[in-house]
């Protein structure tokens, strides 16, 4: 990684009063023309207690998104990627450039409140061992997503697979804490990172292109001794599937990612069994799906399409 976190940065904005240092925030965009203006503009009143440096790493879009970021940040706030390398890879190239001790990061079809970086700033001043903070995150409607989850395990794939989940049984999800606490994991839409941690673990693993990744860095926090926060008093909205017009197109449950974190952190597991696992999961979702279409739930006919894609994807080699 880049020393560049461990060099002093006094980004625009900044304000002479701030407790702790600034907070650098990177914002990973992908035809995100129609949601990156509202999203930055938010991030501008985040921290107004130790300042905000905001970066934008644009993955080769062409709807414009870099453009804009540019109009609105100047165009040294704004990383440009000649290929579209995935989520890691674009949060990296941010990690790269940025020197603060707190380092957000932000979905670009987020909304963070006034104050919201630095609320969860203070979470992690009060927890010094603490990697990594997350805000309660809720959907356009107002309802919690969700956005806690627990670490990967053949057991819960499997009560996955037959929506065990749904009535209670340890899954891939964990439910909201009502008050701080610390988790398995929690979604990358938004994060805010201890530098120190960072420097500690090092960057997000490309290999993963799009999902996981987020679920493999809580991991590799834990595992280097750093705990995980959920901050529900701290709340985000999150316009969920409006950050690329891609989105709709992308495999359910994170489709081929699984397999690569099965082979990192469960290596005697044949790859194999977890295929075969996750095929039939998404086999039994995408049935349950169709089945809520003819019941008249329209919005299950494309995530069975996903599931679709998903189960398309995991044939290839």
């Amino acid at each position: 990684m880049s020393d560049s976190l461990l060099r002093p940065h006094a980004p625009s904005g900044s304000h002479p009063e701030s407790r702790d240092g600034p907070v650098a925030a990177i914002v990973v965009t992908y035809e995100s023309a129609a949601v990156i203006g509202r999203c930055l503009k938010t991030l501008r009143d985040a921290a107004p207690d130790r300042g905000v440096d905001i970066r934008v790493v644009d993955n080769a879009s062409t709807d414009g998104s870099a453009a804009l970021a540019e109009s609105l940040l100047g165009v040294s706030q704004v990383i440009c990627l000649g290929t579209n390398r995935g989520f890691a890879a674009g949060v990296n190239a941010g990690l790269a450039e940025v020197s603060a001790p707190w380092i957000a990061v932000v979905n670009p079809d987020a909304i963070v409140p006034r104050g919201g970086l630095d609320r969860l700033a203070d979470a992690l001043e009060r927890h010094p061992r603490a990697g990594l903070a997350a805000p309660r995150v809720v959907g356009a409607d107002g309802r919690p997503e969700r956005s806690v989850g627990l670490f990967p395990t053949p057991g819960r794939e499997w009560a996955h697979s037959w929506l065990l989940d749904h009535l209670g049984w340890p899954g891939r999800w964990a439910r909201l804490p009502g008050s701080i606490t610390s988790v398995d994991w929690v979604s990358g839409c938004a994060w805010l990172l201890r530098a120190e941690a960072v420097r500690a673990v090092g960057p997000l693993d490309e290999s993963y292109f799009m999902y996981c990744e987020d679920v493999d860095y809580c991991r590799r926090l834990h595992d280097a001794g750093w705990s995980v926060l959920a901050v529900p008093e701290v709340e985000w909205l999150h316009d969920v599937g409006t950050g690329s017009r891609e989105t709709g197109l992308v495999a359910a449950d994170g489709g081929k990612a699984l397999l690569r974190y099965f082979a990192k952190f469960h290596p005697g597991i044949p790859e194999q069994r977890v295929r075969a696992l996750l095929l039939r999961g998404w086999r039994l979702r995408r049935a349950w799906r169709k089945a809520r279409v003819r019941f008249g739930d329209a919005g299950s006919a494309a995530v069975a399409r996903r599931y679709e894609i998903a189960i398309e994807k995991l044939g290839r080699p």
